[in-house]
């Protein structure tokens, strides 16, 4: 992970809170995702934690890709062919992935009335599906890197269009729900188009970010949560999510840069986050597929209709309870994977990433 230059600031305060925000973001997700499970699987909800997550959403994929495009600064000064580990490197890895996870679906114990279809398989390998943030990173990066090349010092103002794509990008979801079909999942274009907005910004950002981050104060940061809930608040009421959720956004931004200019990085909930932080590729991945086997898992051995007895209890507990562990076996698989032969299944084989030169690619910075 490198750190882009003429920041003014030290590289270790940047790399602890970077990844103790990377960190929030994996943990923000996987509660997301398990509050999802129980929702549709268990529950008929709404209850606590899927609410709880609803009201996060304006942060965790922001966030996340602002993280990415700011720590993508230095990389895309670079040639396409000194970067392939963001891009084919990538997006082989999303390839692999999704490959596998879809191969679930024709499991016996999984099958559905609907049998898959081979060509639907094929769209959702060239198609952002469950894996869709490794789909987004290297896509952003190259338009990212267009849009500088074209545009130059005037690049910044391509934020405007942007925002605007951002903001509309709900409106996709009714032509783009049916390109896949049960029991594939959905092509995520609309959270594609929704994101770029956040990875170009941290591209733009980094001196915005960082006055910010300088001068923090409690009653900014006060205020801008209370301004949140507020706009959250009158956003879910009235429906308004069109208008209002890319502001919400650019406020939860906001309030994240002035709470990790306060916390102390060295406290033990914070280097938790921090470790995640540094590893988010394993967690990323291998959640999803936990919670799938999980799933399958409740199923098998009958005990969907015991969660199901005591309507509440599962969505209140199953979410906070899980997410520590899952997210501790996906490390500890990560780190089983990267130190073995397997390696190629989180990291790109070396023909497909190295230059032309046969120079060492540069590593990936956004995603571990």
């Amino acid at each position: 992970m490198s750190v882009s230059a003429g920041s003014g600031v030290a590289k270790k305060p940047r790399y602890a809170w970077v990844d103790f925000a990377k960190g929030l973001c994996m943990v923000l997700v996987v509660l997301y995702h398990l509050s999802l499970w129980v929702e549709t699987e268990v529950e008929s909800g709404p209850w606590l934690w899927w609410i709880v997550s609803d009201a996060l959403n304006p942060l965790r994929m922001p966030l996340f890709f602002f993280i990415s495009g700011y720590l993508s600064i230095s990389s895309l000064r670079h040639p396409l062919d000194q970067t392939r580990s963001r891009t084919v490197g990538l997006y082989f890895v999303y390839i692999l992935w999704t490959g596998m996870f879809l191969l679930r679906r024709w499991l016996p114990f999984l099958s559905t009335d609907t049998p898959p279809e081979l060509h639907q398989l094929g769209l959702s390998l060239i198609l952002p599906t469950s894996f869709w943030y490794l789909y987004a990173l290297p896509l952003f990066f190259l338009v990212t890197k267009i849009l500088l090349r074209l545009l130059g010092t005037h690049s910044v103002y391509a934020l405007i269009p942007v925002a605007l794509i951002s903001a509309l990008a709900p409106l996709v979801q009714p032509y783009t729900s049916t390109i896949l079909g049960e029991p594939f999942d959905a092509a995520k274009i609309p959270s594609v188009l929704a994101n770029f907005l956040w990875f170009y910004l941290g591209v733009h950002g980094t001196a915005l970010w960082t006055r910010l981050s300088a001068r923090p104060g409690y009653p900014m940061l006060v205020g801008a949560l209370s301004l949140y809930a507020a706009m959250y608040s009158v956003m879910t009421l009235f429906k308004l999510e069109l208008f209002l959720e890319t502001a919400l956004s650019l406020l939860a931004l906001f309030a994240t840069a002035q709470l990790v200019s306060r916390i102390s990085m060295e406290t033990t909930v914070s280097r938790g986050l921090r470790n995640i932080g540094s590893q988010t590729l394993p967690v990323y991945i291998f959640h999803i597929i936990l919670i799938s086997v999980l799933s399958a898992a409740v199923k098998l051995t009958g005990l969907m209709p015991f969660l199901r007895d005591v309507p509440g209890l599962a969505a209140a507990l199953v979410p906070p309870l899980l997410v520590m562990p899952l997210i501790l076996i996906c490390l500890l698989a990560g780190r089983l994977i990267k130190g073995s032969r397997l390696r190629w299944l989180l990291e790109a084989p070396t023909f497909l990433v190295k230059t032309r030169e046969g120079r060492k690619p540069q590593s990936k910075e956004e995603i571990h």
